[in-house]
């Protein structure tokens, strides 16, 4: 009960006056605040986004918290809930996530040298990976690269992507293992990543759905629909995230991007 009642009030407050309120993956942070600006202008309604991680983010949906759509980060979380009921209508794929591995602003060692010898006797952050994708990732990375076991004594844990990305930039972290949606074009940022190759590219396949219940049904539906545009392909891949029918070219710089 103790752990029930932790988990209700650690819900974010919630705008009364919102008239959706969706459930994000961090890393969907600069492509959701784009298309939300956009469906604002066009249904004349409010949108509120929550990020956070995306196995969170689920717990709280199936513990009964108020949002209208989820967006994921994993395949796996989205599953979970559509097997227990928690969702409405189809599970929408946006695309594939792409892992990066950013620097710090105060790294002055380009991407030369082996990763191991990079990394050795710095500080690599890392998302939680028992909740977050990018975390999950991370680790399936390293181990398929046999640097798990040499990089692991280095590794720090932050909630989410978002907040790795927040103590390389502010040089909490020597490195960190972040998303490539997160990094901006054109930044000092875009500059020092590295784009990681994935064996199993289904590890960060990003999709979004409707939640069963919410009384906002129809603008839900809406929203969702409204992600599917084709102008709206454009700007995933703007951001980094490779839509389900292009070829996701593992360890290549995302297209429009470079």
């Amino acid at each position: 009960m103790r752990g029930l009642l932790c988990l209700l009030m650690s819900f974010p407050l919630l705008a009364s006056a919102t008239d959706l309120t969706i459930a994000a993956a961090s890393n969907y942070r600069l492509l959701l605040d784009d298309i939300v600006q956009r469906f604002e202008q066009a249904e004349q309604v409010d949108v509120s986004v929550i990020y956070g991680s995306s196995g969170k983010l689920a717990t709280q949906i199936q513990h009964g918290a108020p949002y209208d759509l989820y967006f994921s980060a994993n395949s796996a979380y989205m599953a979970r809930l559509e097997q227990a009921g928690e969702l409405t209508g189809r599970v929408i794929t946006d695309g594939y996530g792409q892992l990066v591995l950013l620097a710090s602003a105060n790294s002055q060692e380009p991407f030369v040298r082996p990763l191991e010898t990079l990394m050795k006797g710095k500080v690599v952050a890392i998302a939680q990976p028992k909740h977050a994708p990018f975390g999950q990732a991370a680790v399936s990375y390293l181990k398929s690269a046999g640097l798990y076991e040499q990089v692991s004594p280095s590794l720090v844990y932050a909630e989410n992507v978002a907040q790795v990305m927040h103590m390389v930039r502010s040089g909490a972290a020597d490195y960190g293992f972040v998303a490539l949606s997160l990094i901006e074009q054109g930044t000092d940022a875009a500059q020092r990543m590295k784009i990681l190759p994935l064996k199993d590219k289904h590890l960060l396949k990003q999709q979004h759905a409707v939640i069963d219940g919410t009384k906002n049904t129809k603008l839900a539906a809406r929203f969702s629909h409204f992600t599917q545009q084709p102008e709206i392909t454009q700007l995933k891949r703007r951001y980094g995230i490779e839509p389900e029918n292009a070829e996701v070219k593992n360890g290549a710089r995302g297209n429009g991007r470079g």
